[in-house]
């Protein structure tokens, strides 16, 4: 998979999606398969809840340094996503940020990580 097989969350997500929140699931090249299953879990565990999961994205892309994939949730579902990432993330490491329109406060002040945080590339903001 390469740049052109993808597209990222802001591409994908449904028209009026309630997008507050951003989680971000880095991972190595050799566990895409580990990720994918996680990402799948995601899926059905929040199925029935306003969640979007979006497309594994295998290649550092914007502020992240390497693959990931990411998933956007309203405030509403906050609390349940960060505990249930907090149990099911293995050792992956996650993002959690608000989505406010300033990109620098919330990869920075507003971040939260589960797990070892990953250095982003700040100064694509």
């Amino acid at each position: 998979m390469n740049e052109t097989t993808f597209k990222v969350n802001s591409k994908l997500l449904p028209v009026d999606f309630p997008r507050e929140f951003d989680a971000h699931i880095y991972f190595a090249s050799e566990e895409l398969n580990a990720a994918t299953l996680l990402r799948d879990k995601m899926k059905s565990h929040f199925k029935d809840v306003v969640f979007f999961v979006g497309d594994m994205i295998t290649v550092p892309i914007g502020p992240h340094p390497m693959p990931m994939f990411e998933a956007n949730f309203p405030q509403e579902c906050f609390t349940e996503v960060v505990l249930w990432l907090m149990r099911e993330r293995e050792n992956f490491s996650v993002l959690v940020h608000p989505l406010t329109g300033d990109d620098l406060y919330d990869h920075t002040q507003g971040a939260m990580w589960l797990g070892n945080s990953v250095e982003l590339k700040y100064d694509v903001f």
